[in-house]
């Protein structure tokens, strides 16, 4: 039995619910006309890159959420002995095996591989073939905390774009008189609500990003300590033997 969790999609589930949550807010700030006071004040643009590249990295967090998942599943089914032997390529034919099992299989024969080519202590062996497919599976999870920090980062340089405005506005006009100080406020309001809705922008959508990364990061977590499970086994560990 693994030593992790029994419920594999627990986290699609749970990404499931946040983009459902998410969708549903998203709705709602549709139907109140917030999307278009943003649209119609952010008059450089940033919060539609902002939007854009939160929905591309929500596509990206979701692929590798669902496909760690396929692969716990497949890792429990090699380490309960359910599946034929992994280290064995001509047990079953490649078109046998979807990808998550093909993942498994590599790294089962990745051990075998490493053993047959070092006369060192299997323990150190199979913790370097470990460790390398640990930074391979948190690869992912590092580009989306750093594309929560673009966004974080979009937002500020919308915040600066925003006072520049303002600031040329205040130094280009004529003096602030009482007859002209509404009109003056009026164009001073462009360069405020670039700098207030990218702040705004970035900081939800980075967030809302955090979140869906962090549900990343606990599955491949949870994939990673699957195959420490899968190297210790006893089916495996007799084929590697």
């Amino acid at each position: 039995m693994s030593g992790t969790g029994r419920n594999p999609h627990i986290f699609p589930q749970i990404w499931l619910l946040l983009i459902g949550i998410m969708v549903f807010a998203a709705f709602v700030a549709l139907d109140r006309g917030y999307f278009d006071a943003v649209i119609e004040a952010d008059r450089s643009r940033l919060s539609i890159l902002i939007a854009l590249l939160f929905l591309g990295a929500s596509a990206h967090a979701a692929w590798h959420i669902f496909a760690a998942s396929r692969r716990i599943e497949a890792t429990r089914q090699f380490g309960n002995g359910s599946s034929a032997s992994p280290a064995d390529p001509a047990a079953t034919g490649p078109m046998d095996h979807p990808p998550a099992l093909e993942f498994v299989q590599a790294f089962a024969n990745d051990l075998s591989r490493e053993r047959s080519m070092i006369t060192a202590a299997r323990d150190s062996q199979t913790s370097n073939v470990l460790e390398i497919y640990a930074d391979r599976l948190r690869s992912a999870v590092e580009i989306g905390w750093y594309i929560v920090d673009i966004l974080v980062r979009l937002g500020l340089v919308g915040t600066i774009i925003g006072f520049i405005m303002i600031l040329g506005t205040l130094s280009g006009g004529a003096d602030v008189t009482a007859d002209n100080i509404q009109t003056l406020l009026i164009s001073m309001s462009g360069g405020m609500g670039i700098a207030l809705y990218t702040t705004l922008a970035g900081l939800i959508t980075a967030s809302l990003l955090g979140l869906q990364y962090m549900v990343l990061g606990r599955c491949i977590e949870h994939l990673i300590a699957e195959l420490i499970f899968l190297q210790t086994s006893e089916p495996l560990a007799q084929d590697l033997s």
